[in-house]
C-alpha cells in the first residue's frame, strides 16, 4: 500500500524537462581549469615563477589551477615530464637546469598536442616558450599560460 501511493506521489509531482534543467553549479572547476605545472630542479625559486603563478591563479578573469613539482634527481626526466602530461598539466613552467633539461629530452621525442611548455631559463628549448629569468611576471606567465 505505502509503495502504490510513493508511487502515485510521484507521478503527480511536476518534473523538470530537460530544456529546462539547469546545471548543478560546479562544487570545484579543478577538471575544467586550464592546469599550469610547475617543474623545477631546484628547492629555492631565485626567479619568483612559483609566486607570479600563484598570482596568475588567483586573477578573477582566469580559470586557471597551478601546481608545483620538483624534479626527483633520480628520476628519469622525459618520463617524469610524461608524467606531468598525463596529470593533465596544459601548460609545464620548468626552471632550474635539471627541469630545463628533462623538457627538452622530452622534447627531442616530438610536440605533444594540446601541451604548451615554457621555459624559465638563460638559454632557449626548441618547441617551448622562453622566458628569461629577469622577465619573469604574472603578465607574461598569463600570456604563457593562455595563449
Amino acid at each position: 500500500m505505502l509503495l502504490a501511493v510513493a508511487g502515485v506521489v510521484a507521478l503527480l509531482l511536476p518534473s523538470e524537462s530537460s530544456e529546462d534543467a539547469t546545471p548543478p553549479v560546479p562544487v570545484s572547476h579543478v577538471d575544467t581549469a586550464t592546469r599550469a605545472c610547475l617543474l623545477t630542479s631546484t628547492d629555492t625559486d631565485t626567479t619568483g615563477t612559483w609566486a607570479a603563478m600563484q598570482k596568475v591563479a588567483r586573477t578573477r578573469d582566469t580559470n586557471i589551477v597551478v601546481q608545483r613539482y620538483r624534479l626527483p634527481t633520480s628520476a628519469n626526466a622525459a618520463a617524469y615530464v610524461n608524467t606531468l602530461v598525463q596529470l593533465r598539466c596544459s601548460t609545464i613552467v620548468t626552471t632550474g637546469t635539471g627541469a630545463r633539461s628533462a623538457v627538452a629530452s622530452r622534447l627531442v621525442d616530438g610536440h605533444i598536442p594540446n601541451v604548451r611548455f615554457v621555459v624559465v631559463a638563460e638559454q632557449p628549448v626548441s618547441g617551448a616558450t622562453h622566458l628569461s629569468p629577469d622577465s619573469v611576471s604574472t603578465s607574461a606567465l598569463t600570456r604563457a599560460v593562455m595563449r
